[in-house]
């Protein structure tokens, strides 16, 4: 049995444990934060929800190292990124903290172990006194590069917006090339979820920066990602829509499954939260698809790596939803798949 074959074998295994279905529904019937914590990690104790948290995340963060010792070189290079996700989420922080001046052991406490982000940066970073010195702390690579592109084309003093968008560009174009990068098997296997991944901040992008902050379609253009499933002129398009539900309609059927509710005269108003939603609803529906097709390919590799990230997602959510007192079935309305579609209406 080849690495493939063996870690796609153990995947399959390791997917029969996870937190979905029932046992997601009987974690959301949890009324404590700590009998939370004693059922996912029943030999550790937590200080408080964010060490349990920080600690989902980087329980995910070692599987992915794991699981990119055991595949090829090209396949290997792909999974080696996707942790960067997470040091991108400490950049943002540790950069709003730098922005805001908030202190640096407050921003600390919501970052998470991410290989090759260096503790010794964090203070440094989070008293940045400007973008620009923030940015010169920065290793060279596609986060800085896209980063230094932000600050030249907008400005030192322009929207906090701006730049963490640029952060997350940065990790999508690597992620977009790496993904190119791979054989034409692998590259079939695993195109829609990289490339709904991508468009998933295009989406995000227009409904938030066009429509919510009211930038122009002039200052948001340059974000796209190149490589995506949504092309330049689409992108172009979708920003330059008269209103957010012109925008949404152009990606039914790509990147969102059909509105959950029914057309007719007036004006319709989804949060933009509820869209995101569903949009990832979609995403962890084609990686389950895509890791029942491949079986013991390298798109099953993907797509447990896709499941497993929106199982650590809900497992946040859940965690936040019962340190506020929530019910059980608001808690379970706003995980995904089961997307929240409340506040919609005509």
């Amino acid at each position: 049995m080849s690495n493939l074959d063996y870690l796609a074998a153990r995947l399959h295994g390791r997917r029969s444990r996870m937190a979905e279905g029932d046992r997601l529904d009987g974690l959301c019937r949890i009324r404590t934060v700590e009998e939370y914590a004693r059922t996912l990690f029943p030999e550790q104790e937590f200080q408080g929800i964010a060490e349990l948290q920080r600690q989902l995340v980087e329980d995910l963060v070692r599987e992915l190292s794991l699981i990119k010792a055991q595949l090829a070189r090209a396949q290997a290079h792909l999974i080696e990124w996707m942790p960067v996700r997470f040091e991108a989420e400490n950049l943002k922080v540790l950069l709003r903290a730098s922005i805001t001046k908030l202190n640096p052991e407050s921003a600390a406490a919501h970052l998470v172990a991410v290989p090759g982000f260096k503790s010794r940066q964090v203070h440094a970073l989070a008293v940045a006194g400007s973008v620009g010195d923030f940015l010169h702390l920065l290793e060279a690579g596609p986060i800085r590069r896209s980063l230094e592109k932000a600050v030249h084309e907008y400005g030192e003093d322009a929207r906090p917006f701006y730049f963490e968008a640029a952060i997350d560009r940065g990790y999508l174009t690597e992620l977009v090339r790496r993904f190119r990068a791979l054989s034409g098997g692998d590259r079939e296997d695993v195109g829609n979820l990289v490339r709904d991944e991508a468009d998933i901040f295009h989406l995000v992008l227009t409904l938030r920066g066009r429509f919510n902050y009211g930038l122009s379609s002039d200052q948001l253009l340059s974000m796209h990602v190149p490589g995506a499933g949504i092309g330049y002129f689409t992108f172009m398009d979708m920003l330059n829509d008269p209103d957010p539900l012109t925008a949404v309609n152009r990606v039914v059927m790509r990147i969102l499954d059909p509105l959950p509710f029914e057309g007719g005269q007036g004006e319709v108003f989804i949060p933009v939260t509820v869209l995101e939603r569903l949009a990832w609803h979609r995403y962890l529906r084609i990686a389950r698809a895509t890791f029942r097709k491949s079986h013991m390919g390298f798109g099953a590799v993907v797509a447990h790596c896709a499941v497993r990230r929106m199982e650590v997602a809900n497992l946040i959510t859940v965690s936040e939803g019962i340190r506020a007192g929530m019910d059980p079935d608001t808690i379970r309305a706003r995980t995904i798949p089961r997307a929240d579609v409340e506040g919609m209406h005509v």
